[in-house]
This record gives C-alpha cells, structure tokens and sequence, in this order.
C-alpha cells in the first residue's frame, strides 16, 4: 500500500493542532509517549515523521500490534508500503468470526517425493460454499540474495507465503492488499 504521506500528515495536524508530531503519533496511535519513542528508534528508524504516523495509523485501524504483527517499508517520495506477519494476517481473519479453519501441506515433487518444491494452504471460511486453496512454490518465490529466513527455514517461508495468499482469498474484505513479509521482502 502506498500514500501520499505528507497530504495524510498534514491533514491530521491541521485537525487536532498537535504541539509536535510526538503528540500527534500518540494521539492517533492510543501508545505512550515512551512506546512511540521506542518504535522511532527502532522499527520506524528509517522513516520520516509522515511515514511513522501512517504507519501507526494504520496499525491502530486495523487493530493490530505495531511492534509484532505489523511492518512497514518506506518508500521512495515519501509513501509506506504496509503489511502483516502472519500472525496479524490470522489475527485479522479470526475478528471476522467466519474463520473456521486451516491446513497447511507441503508439496512434493512428483517425480522425487522426498523433496518440498512448495505449500498449499486451505482455508475454510463460514459462509463460503467450497475452502479456499492457494500454492506457493520455491520457483515463483526464489530469490538469489534471499534473507537469512528463507535461507535457514525455507519450508517455513514458503508455508507462511501459501497461507498469507489463502488468507487474502478468504478474507478480502479485512486484508486485500496486504502481504506478509515473507511475500515481498528480501
């Protein structure tokens, strides 16, 4: 996801006349000052004031934890590209109260059994008349300068990929757009 920051930053001061944009995080976020602070120093080190309040604002709409559950990405002239862990993304299905249920499954190479080329999430959702089953396969996924995950855990990224997938599917209204770090980072 991306936004035009400054317009969303610039709108919010103007409505609540903040003293700095310190008070304006806390303001829109519901954190304390000290885990604003902390949030600054560490995982929105890299953005600009805009960046950290539309992230913070975004966490508090979609009602998930911004040191846990949620990343952000700066981007270029000024906007954010905002996601979930997986956890957020489940956490956000489950709020719903139609998630049912869940089965991840590795898949194998047919002609080589013993080896995982991929997963496959199913998800069922109340109100949906068949689960929804998506794939994710190292091919699509594999990156040369991949992270220290997908080096160390890589059947555990491509797992978390099928799912975020399944789970965009199943529950496009809570998180259409919104990827798991697995998915585009690295």
């Amino acid at each position: 996801m991306s936004a035009d920051t400054k317009s969303l930053g610039a709108a919010l001061a103007e409505a609540t006349h903040p003293v700095s944009s310190m008070e304006l995080a806390v303001q829109v976020s519901g954190l304390s000052a000290p885990l604003v602070q902390t949030l600054r120093r560490t995982l929105c080190a890299k953005f600009t004031d805009e960046q950290a309040l539309l992230y913070l604002a975004i966490c508090k709409q979609k009602g998930v934890d911004p040191f846990t559950q949620a990343y952000g990405f700066p981007q270029e002239g000024g906007g954010l590209a905002f996601g979930l862990r997986i956890d957020g993304m489940r956490a956000l299905a489950m709020r719903t109260g139609k998630y049912l249920t869940r089965v991840i499954e590795d898949v194998l190479d047919p002609k080589d059994p013993s080896k995982v080329i991929g997963a496959r999430a199913t998800i069922t959702r109340e109100g949906m008349t068949s689960p929804v089953v998506e794939e994710a396969y190292f091919s699509e996924y594999d990156r040369p300068n991949g992270g220290q995950g997908w080096k160390q855990f890589p059947i555990t990224m491509i797992r978390k990929v099928a799912e975020s997938k399944a789970l965009r599917a199943a529950f496009p209204d809570a998180l259409a757009g919104v990827y798991e770090p697995s998915e585009i980072q690295e």
